[in-house]
């Protein structure tokens, strides 16, 4: 048994849509048809969208935004539903609101590209309309998700859900510090290059060494792989290279570490001819890295703008990203903890590349206290949990050393992977 989906218009939007929902989120079989007669002769659990039922089938009426073809100005009408606000209120249906095209407005960042036509300036998740509906700090989309879930099985308890779990994910990322070449003249060399190119990597690396705060990636990388080596799910790493020849990087000790290891390359994100260049510089780096590897993966905690960060990685040939996140604001920017195609607004089309949302970093915890931190650590953990999401965190490979400056965020990894057991 399945679910049948009916709709007079089957627009890409309402395709996408749907299968994120049902098939993604909810691991149910889904099949489509416009087809009324065919729709209501099947005898599979029917769902139909529109304007209004054909029988009695679950219903849910309908808004204009996926039957749309085009990116247009959007202001959503809210309503309350609980202790939050959800957008796109309806009458005469299962739920008070369009929860498709609700989800579907949040899961696209549509309001990032309408924000992206306005202005140059990044995108503040305090400006956000979840911020405003409440529902950032929500994985809302999954719980929108089960909700629907709930109601399919109140009305066909038959039915069958495949099983999904929690699961976690943490990503770490580090920078690969240029070493000083040997002789007076490529010395000089190197060091005019690189305030040529204001690349501080090598000279704030050498200041951290002398004000005792430097960290060596490879013991630490040793030592957190060996906090891994019993654990189900292995951390993702990300690295970020200096604007350098790849000879003045010592990356053999590096190389050995991450030689069972998942590889991707950090902050790729480019908005101009000159930086897609480095961006397929970094891969190629990468490469050196992990020869064996075919780099797929990528995470930008920068500023993170629609669609052109996201078309000029694919052009890459990055399929995987992680980067859909605020680096200083905890929530979930995307309005959910399941790994979603990147459906792209302008094109109006599903693209290859699949979004990873994390939620966390290490960077906002790093300013709390540690009991409000642990706090905030096992409410988004928990919050994931409840919906058998993917807790996707962002941490610095240097939050984990032995240093005393990191003792704090050491800690709350600790603690992170033991409540998230697994």
């Amino acid at each position: 048994m399945h679910l049948i989906i009916f709709s007079n218009i089957l627009t890409p939007r309402i395709k996408y849509i749907f299968n994120f929902i049902f098939k993604d989120i909810l691991k149910a079989e889904v099949e489509f048809t416009g087809n009324s007669q065919y729709f209501l002769q099947s005898d599979q659990v029917k769902i139909s969208y529109g304007e209004q039922p054909l029988g009695a089938e679950l219903f849910f009426k309908s808004t204009p935004l996926l039957f749309s073809n085009k990116l247009e100005e959007l202001k959503p009408k809210s309503i309350s539903f609980g202790e939050y606000q959800v957008p796109f209120p309806v009458e005469d249906s299962t739920l008070p609101f369009d929860i498709f095209a609700a989800s579907f407005f949040i899961v696209t960042r549509y309001e990032e590209y309408l924000h992206q036509q306005v202005t140059d300036e990044a995108f503040k998740p305090s400006k956000s309309y979840q911020h405003k509906w409440r529902i950032l700090e929500r994985p809302i989309i999954d719980e929108w998700a089960l909700m629907i879930k709930s109601i399919i099985r109140k009305k066909h308890p038959e039915f069958k859900f495949h099983e999904k779990k929690f699961q976690q994910q943490p990503t770490i990322h580090f920078s690969l510090p240029p070493n000083i070449p040997d002789g007076f003249l490529n010395r000089t060399k190197f060091v005019f290059s690189a305030l040529f190119k204001k690349e501080n990597n090598y000279l704030s690396s050498k200041f951290d060494v002398l004000t005792g705060i430097g960290i060596n990636n490879e013991k630490v990388l040793e030592e957190t792989n060996n906090i891994f080596a019993k654990k189900k799910n292995k951390p993702l790493y990300f690295a970020d290279f200096p604007d350098v020849p790849i000879e003045y990087l010592r990356i053999s000790g590096i190389s050995q570490l991450l030689a069972n290891q998942s590889l991707g390359l950090l902050r790729p994100c480019a908005s101009d001819v000159q930086k897609k260049v480095e961006i397929k510089e970094g891969l190629s780096k990468l490469k050196k890295i992990h020869p064996n590897i075919v780099p797929s993966s990528s995470q930008q905690l920068e500023v993170l703008k629609f669609p052109i960060c996201y078309l000029n990685i694919l052009n890459s040939g990055i399929t995987a990203d992680y980067s859909m996140g605020y680096s200083n604001v905890p929530g979930f920017r995307a309005g959910t903890c399941t790994a979603f195609s990147w459906y792209d607004l302008q094109l109006e089309k599903v693209t290859p590349l699949l979004v990873n949302s994390y939620c966390l970093t290490d960077y906002i915890l790093q300013f709390l206290p540690h009991q409000d931190a642990t706090k905030i650590l096992r409410w988004y953990i928990d919050s994931v949990k409840v919906v058998n999401g993917t807790f996707y965190s962002s941490w610095h490979l240097k939050s984990l050393a032995n240093h005393p400056k990191y003792k704090k965020l050491k800690l709350l990894f600790a603690e992170m992977m033991s409540y998230t057991g697994n």
